[in-house]
């Protein structure tokens, strides 16, 4: 405070010389601000210095209220300026500059995103401002901003900030590039947890029932990463964070969870220190906060967010209890890792716009397999990697997707860079320059690189020079700018060439992959990293080269012979589909025991990827997809299931094709079944869990959709028909929805009383599932009213009006309900949902939805602002989705109708009545 009380000393003079002779400015006029509003970033040259939070926050109450006071500085005089706040009730603003004392400011909220102006009383400036705000505002409905939450008869409040939330519980500057120091006070009820991002420093009794916490000044930080959370917490207290080679200090570690769950983070307490000392040691930059908080929030609005020194997280994602199986665990470590690795990448060192998300949440994707290979080397991580990489290319296939960096231009387009674009594709690319240059390079830089922009902000252009110079390797920044800067996902044509006293020659070709169906046009080309492999009699020959070029030969001068087979993706490391011919898939899929793990997964992928683009026929694919099915690894395994559920939108129900579909699901999955059960290898428990739920819900094996469908029953006390399998949290989705489907009413109506009865937020979100599986159409319109009464969560009403979308049986009704019910549903559902709705729409198999789904967001679109672009992902989906039905249902009815069973009857003279992929799990 010192050295900034001199600096305003030093700028008063210059403070009163630009005040000017009017020293009471008129304000101006709202349309006039209107007008002038940005409507993305703020204007540059002001900013903040400093704040101090002062709030009175009882979750028992509707509202909170109190002061925030911002150290402002600004390069330029001024009469005001803009910073954000939404829904705020201001009550006074107070101007304190360097001339004169504190004198009365004005608020005007301008635009609905938030922005709003602050006018001083007089003219000032350049220089520094003190500027408080007193106010009040309700607690958020909709899990956003600060939101209150009731369970279990208690009520919490927590704050969710990211991305553009925190201005709707204070006023400031709400963009990433604001990093500065917070000192927070909450005044709170006596026996209440309050939790913010530093450590507690004083408490003590206000009024009667109320206490008075103050914490640490923190280090800089934007806005988004706040944390404010109080209720009747129960505490945790782990050992610390020992000091080590890196760090000094030691650092105090506790949980949080409600009442009565506090045994339910002790796992993930367990798993923290490890994970803290892996980046320590990597990036040779200690844990850089004070404190380190693991909250499990009752209910929140996503999985988990990073905020600085006290991460919160969906209950369901980080709590360990009595029904979590194995695939619980998994889920909780990645999802762990992932956000203790954003206390470098993205907390420490944040991305000034949106627009740079990838440089956070993209390095925390690619961080979390790095990070949990190195503590489980045995348990497949990275081959979760790869899974999460190829998740991301369907979303790229489409003409609509969105770059992983790509510029954002206003505030209702921020939330939209949350997708697997960012995510996954982030991951994808980082994982393949890493793989190709080699960790030894790459990883090294990555610590300087946040040495260098410690406490500050870096955006793309930052870490590809540093990067650039650290590695001195221009093409690695060639390679990362080219899949990062460009929409869209390269396909790669191989053809193996063999001619006599010739070496064997891959002939490679570089294009844009398109669906059939898809408006792209071939605009694109990257740099590509690209690493191929040859098998020959047992061996395997790996060459290398970045291509540059549409074209290009690879030779093998090693190889007397022409290799058996070719994988043109090594290791599986690349993002990209690939093509073969004919002759090539089959002899891929014959020798498909001699790949890595990695490539089986991308060549599954890439085989069903060439049936859909119309360039492989369905039995070339089929032969990789059921090679794939019968591999060891868990991922690849899944991998050929969805291949599987891909092909189902083609296999009408009650037709010969459909009795050879589940024929062919029972011949290849239930010998794997057989095979895995029984063990203690988790991810082959997992695997059977899947397999079985495959099996049971679209093979048609009655005996094992009873078994769910019983344990279901007796789990949420109904009276089983037979004796019942236990159950896990990774059964219960599968359980509970068969048991609906095949129940109807009276296991609806017991689901939502076994709801209020059992204490499992893993249970609750899956009853929630189960009940969206409806298909009964009787009950359809019971559901959806339910789901906009206000007497379920705003995640369970998501859940509830999609699932009933996703079903066959169900879809037409409420198509029609969500036409007519839109701006009802829109106030029950998460409020960073709203913009995501269109793509609700996406199985709407038929060319006229089109028209139906831009007519509905032509009346409401106001009401779900940023919903532009998942209206044309929604729009182009339907799009490919009729495409591809019309050129290739005959093609797989006539491949699955060969596979009837010699023993079934054939069905004749049935109505098809089709089915998506948006029915699978």
């Amino acid at each position: 405070m010192l050295a900034r009380n001199l600096i305003m000393g030093l700028f008063a003079l210059a403070i009163l010389a630009g005040c000017g002779p009017t020293p009471h400015p008129a304000e101006p006029d709202l349309s006039e601000l209107y007008q002038k509003a940005p409507r993305g970033p703020l204007p540059s040259g002001v900013g903040p210095t400093g704040y101090e939070i002062d709030l009175v926050i009882d979750p028992r109450r509707q509202r909170f209220g109190g002061s925030v006071t911002m150290d402002v500085a600004f390069d330029q005089p001024a009469t005001g300026f803009w910073l954000h706040g939404q829904g705020l009730e201001i009550k006074a603003v107070t101007i304190t500059d360097g001339a004169s004392g504190p004198a009365s400011g004005y608020w005007r909220d301008v635009l609905r995103s938030g922005v709003a102006w602050v006018g001083f009383p007089r003219r000032a400036g350049p220089g520094f401002v003190t500027v408080r705000i007193d106010y009040s505002a309700p607690f958020d409905a909709n899990l956003a901003g600060l939101f209150r939450v009731q369970e279990q008869g208690d009520s919490y409040a927590l704050a969710k900030s990211e991305s553009i939330q925190a201005r709707r519980f204070m006023p400031g500057f709400d963009e990433p590039r604001f990093k500065a120091p917070f000192s927070i006070s909450l005044t709170v009820p006596e026996g209440y947890e309050a939790i913010s991002n530093s450590v507690e420093i004083s408490r003590e009794p206000t009024q009667t029932g109320m206490q008075r916490i103050r914490f640490k000044r923190t280090r800089p930080l934007p806005t988004y990463l706040l944390s404010l959370a109080v209720g009747p917490f129960d505490r945790v207290d782990a050992p610390s964070l020992a000091p080590n080679a890196v760090r000094s200090v030691a650092v105090p570690v506790k949980g949080y969870t409600r009442r009565d769950k506090g045994d339910e983070i002790a796992y993930a307490l367990s798993t923290t220190a490890a994970m803290v000392e892996f980046f320590e040691t990597a990036l040779e930059i200690p844990y850089p906060y004070d404190k380190l908080d693991i909250i499990a929030a009752p209910q929140w609005p996503s999985g988990a967010t990073e905020l600085a020194g006290a991460i919160t997280y969906r209950e369901s994602r980080i709590l360990l209890g009595p029904s979590s199986g194995p695939a619980a665990r998994r889920a909780l470590l990645n999802i762990h890792s992932h956000e203790i690795a954003h206390m470098w990448f993205g907390d420490l060192v944040t991305p000034p716009w949106w627009d740079d998300l990838w440089l956070k949440e993209g390095f925390a994707s690619w961080a979390t397999g790095i990070v949990l290979s190195e503590l489980e080397p045995d348990g497949g991580f990275e081959l979760d990697a790869i899974s999460e990489s190829i998740s991301a290319m369907s979303l790229d296939s489409l003409q609509s997707a969105r770059a992983v960096r790509e510029p954002i231009t206003l505030n209702d387009d921020i939330r939209n860079a949350y997708d697997s674009i960012t995510y996954d594709k982030g991951l994808a690319v980082i994982a393949m320059v890493d793989g190709y240059f080699g960790a030894e390079t790459f990883r090294p830089a990555l610590g300087r690189y946040i040495a260098r922009f410690e406490d500050g902000v870096a955006d793309s252009a930052d870490f590809f020079r540093v990067i650039g110079q650290e590695t001195n390797e221009p093409d690695l920044t060639k390679a990362f700018r080219s899949f990062v800067e460009q929409s869209g996902l390269p396909r790669i044509d191989a053809r193996l060439q063999c001619l006599e006293n010739q070496p064997p020659r891959v002939r490679i070709q570089q294009s844009r992959y398109t669906p059939l169906g898809s408006p792209i046009e071939q605009d694109r080309r990257w740099t590509i990293p690209f690493c191929l492999i040859a098998g020959a009699e047992g061996e395997k020959v790996r060459q290398c080269e970045m291509l540059d070029s549409e074209a290009a030969v690879i030779a093998f001068d090693e190889l007397e012979s022409c290799p058996d087979w070719i994988m043109p993706n090594a290791d599986g490391k690349g993002y990209w589909r690939f093509n073969l011919d004919s002759p090539q898939w089959a002899t891929l899929a014959v020798h498909f025991a001699e790949l890595s793990g990695g490539e089986a997964l991308v060549a599954v992928d890439s085989a069903i990827a060439a049936f859909e683009a119309g360039d492989a026929s369905l039995a070339s694919v089929m032969a990789v997809v059921n090679a794939g099915a019968r591999r060891p690894e868990r991922q690849v395994v899944s991998e050929a299931v969805s291949a599987y559920a891909k092909l189902l939108q083609f296999v009408p129900k009650d037709s010969d094709a459909r009795i050879g579909y589940e024929a062919e699901i029972q011949r290849l999955f239930k010998p794997q079944i057989e095979m895995l059960t029984g063990g203690d290898d988790e991810n082959n428990r997992i695997l059977v869990s899947k397999l079985e739920s495959f099996v049971a819900r679209y093979g048609n094996d009655t005996a094992l959709r009873s078994e769910f469908s019983n344990a279901a029953r007796a789990y949420i006390g109904l009276r089983p028909e037979a004796s019942v399998r236990e159950l896990t949290s990774d059964d219960f989705s599968t359980a509970l929805a068969i048991a609906m489907q095949d129940g109807g009413r009276p296991v609806y109506d017991a689901l939502l009383s076994a709801v209020d009865r059992i204490d499992d937020p893993m249970f609750e979100q899956a009853a929630a599932y189960a009940i969206g599986q409806n298909t009964d159409a009787d009950l359809n319109p019971e559901i959806l009213a339910l789901a906009i009464s206000g007497e379920v969560g705003t995640r369970e009403a998501y859940t509830l009006v999609s699932g009933q979308m996703g079903r066959d049986e169900t879809r037409a009704q409420t198509w029609d309900w969500l036409r007519r019910n839109y701006p009802a549903f829109v106030k029950v559902i998460p409020g960073q949902r709203p913009r995501s709705t269109p793509r609700m729409a996406s199985g709407l198999c038929r060319p006229e939805a089109i028209g139906e789904l831009q007519r509905l967001f032509e009346r409401y679109g106001e009401l779900a602002p940023g919903h532009e672009r998942a209206l044309a992902e929604a729009k182009e989906k339907i799009q490919l989705c009729v495409a591809l039905r019309a050129e290739k249902s005959d093609e797989v009815q006539r491949y699955f109708s060969l596979l009837v069973p010699v023993e079934a009857e054939p069905v004749e003279n049935q109505a098809a009545e089709e089915t998506t992929p948006d029915e699978i799990n």
